[in-house]
């Protein structure tokens, strides 16, 4: 159970320090953006690891009640969750798109499981052994291993898969899939050739399930190969929240970031120059200073990465005050507070607001910026939001 939840329930008189906003225009709009790119696609939302950070019920709420208004034939075939508990708990949530669960599930959960409209990723050959007994009505999803290595029955292993399912009469085959490893290179050589593998494992399937429902191969990276393949189905996650990293993709698409975290000073002092501050004293104010702090650290998602250097070399911002000024990390970054240099903020006071993760890609907070900052990818910071924070859908 979330711990906002929990406190909401003891009806505790609790406004959070933090919260994260989740544009629902945005998340909309990039979805239709692919919509669009990936044309004779239907769009399955990968919701997986509280939907990237930004919030499962949030996301899932937004994306369930404007496919309710979509056309015929556009709508979300089905989310795609990571683990059991993430479709437990969106069935709790009363979400009713249908689910696929793609991370492992132990066989002996899967066939005691009552979820409606849920199906299940099976990834390997033994796993659909141990539920070649079903004696109830079950839908399960292949994945194959194309060349990624990681998980995915292997293409000389069809045989035995098919005879497993047709012997099976509750065994319904929902759907397959694969996943591509290298789509994000400028170099296509290792995805042509993980595609023509496909070709062959499709074509065989469409000969012995003529009314397969579902075959995708596409993930975000992946879109742009949408043409090349005989799919009616492309995942998204990254480009979904508007955090892809690839360049081609992204000068195709108009793709904008969701998220967006805020707080408020909680602290104000002067550091004189020569003065230190932080753990560690690894920071040594070069003149006299404004310095603030905010309730936001390592375990909030601002990662230690962003800490300054002890040469004084900055590599984290936030943004404070009404005209969203650049305020410099300083010091070591702690677990659940973080100092800035807000010498340049007119009237910077306790209560005074800051934007610890931007919404705009160019801005030195984005989750791409200090992603870059830290040699991480963007939505590895995404995901380590801590779910209890407080996520606010806004227009």
């Amino acid at each position: 159970m979330r711990l906002l939840t929990w406190l909401g329930r003891k009806r505790y008189p609790y406004e959070p320090l933090i919260s994260v906003s989740i544009s629902k225009g945005r998340l909309l709009s990039n979805l239709n953006e692919f919509r669009q790119f990936a044309k004779g696609c239907r769009i399955a939302p990968v919701l997986k690891s509280n939907a990237y950070g930004h919030g499962l019920f949030e996301v899932a709420d937004i994306l369930e009640q404007a496919d309710r208004k979509s056309k015929q034939g556009e709508g979300i075939p089905f989310f795609v969750v990571d683990s059991y508990f993430e479709a437990v708990a969106l069935r709790a949530h009363h979400v009713r798109t249908p689910l696929l669960v793609i991370g492992y599930t132990r066989p002996e959960t899967i066939t005691k499981s009552h979820l409606k409209a849920t199906s299940y990723m099976i990834t390997s050959l033994d796993t659909l052994q141990e539920l070649k007994s079903v004696g109830h009505p079950l839908s399960i999803q292949l994945k194959f291993d194309t060349g990624m290595h990681r998980q995915g029955l292997l293409p000389e292993e069809i045989d035995a898969a098919i005879e497993i399912i047709q012997k099976n009469p509750y065994l319904y085959l929902e759907g397959i899939c694969t996943h591509f490893a290298d789509a994000d290179n400028t170099d296509s050589t290792f995805t042509r050739g993980q595609i023509s593998v496909w070709d062959d494992i499709v074509k065989r399937f469409k000969m012995d399930f003529t009314e397969i429902k579902y075959i995708h191969a596409a993930n975000t990276d992946g879109s742009r190969f949408s043409d090349q393949l005989k799919n009616n189905v492309m995942r998204l996650g990254i480009g979904l929240y508007g955090l892809s990293e690839n360049a081609r993709l992204n000068e195709t698409l108009k793709l904008q970031p969701v998220l967006e975290m805020k707080t408020i000073i909680t602290g104000i002092k002067k550091l004189a120059a020569g003065q230190s501050a932080g753990y560690g004293a690894t920071f040594t104010a070069m003149y006299d200073m404004t310095i603030a702090t905010v309730p936001v650290g390592y375990f909030e998602g601002v990662d230690r990465r962003l800490s300054s250097d002890p040469d004084g070399s900055v590599r984290g911002f936030i943004q404070v005050g009404p005209n969203r000024i650049a305020c410099p990390i300083i010091g070591r970054v702690s677990m659940n507070i973080t100092i800035l240099d807000v010498s340049a903020v007119p009237d910077a006071k306790i209560g005074t607001e800051a934007v610890v993760m931007s919404s705009e890609t160019k801005d030195p907070n984005s989750l791409a910026s200090m992603a870059k900052a830290c040699g991480m990818i963007d939505y590895e910071l995404a995901v380590h939001i801590p779910e209890h924070l407080k996520r606010v859908v806004t227009e």
